[in-house]
């Protein structure tokens, strides 16, 4: 394996944004990608205001140096983004401000497929807490 670039390095020895939320209230979402039985497992929290701009992103990783800082890399980046800003995150950002070699892009594919899974679980979570509109009657 190759060593870590010093962005990465510095991401995995003081991660960012480690931790998550309660995930009981409306504006927060806790999606896990990954399985444990291949080594890379990644847990991302948002918290998302009623503007839908991401007021806090959190993540826990359980896997290599890689996967540690693409998931700090990716909490420090969403800071403050619109949901729609959030939804044209791509890993290659990752890839590139990391320096993530070939056999690691896994890892930005993870981070990415992640803030997917939870932009479309929070929009679920959260039109299902608006009441429909009512039918009319006859």
């Amino acid at each position: 394996m190759r060593e870590l670039s010093a962005a990465a390095w510095a991401h995995f020895e003081r991660p960012r944004n480690v931790g998550g939320p309660a995930t009981d209230q409306p504006n927060t979402v806790e999606v896990q990608v990954g399985e444990p039985v291949s080594g890379a497992v990644l847990r991302l929290h948002l918290q998302i205001n009623e503007q839908n701009v991401i007021n806090q992103a959190l993540f826990q990783a359980y896997g290599c140096g890689w996967l540690i800082a693409c998931g700090s890399l990716l909490t420090e980046l969403l800071q403050n983004q619109t949901m729609v800003e959030a939804g044209h995150f791509r890993h290659h950002t990752l890839v590139e401000r990391l320096e993530i070699p070939p056999e690691k892009l896994y890892c930005a594919v993870l981070a990415e497929t992640a803030l997917k899974s939870a932009l479309r679980a929070f929009a679920a979570k959260n039109s299902a807490c608006v009441d429909p509109e009512p039918t009319a009657s006859p």
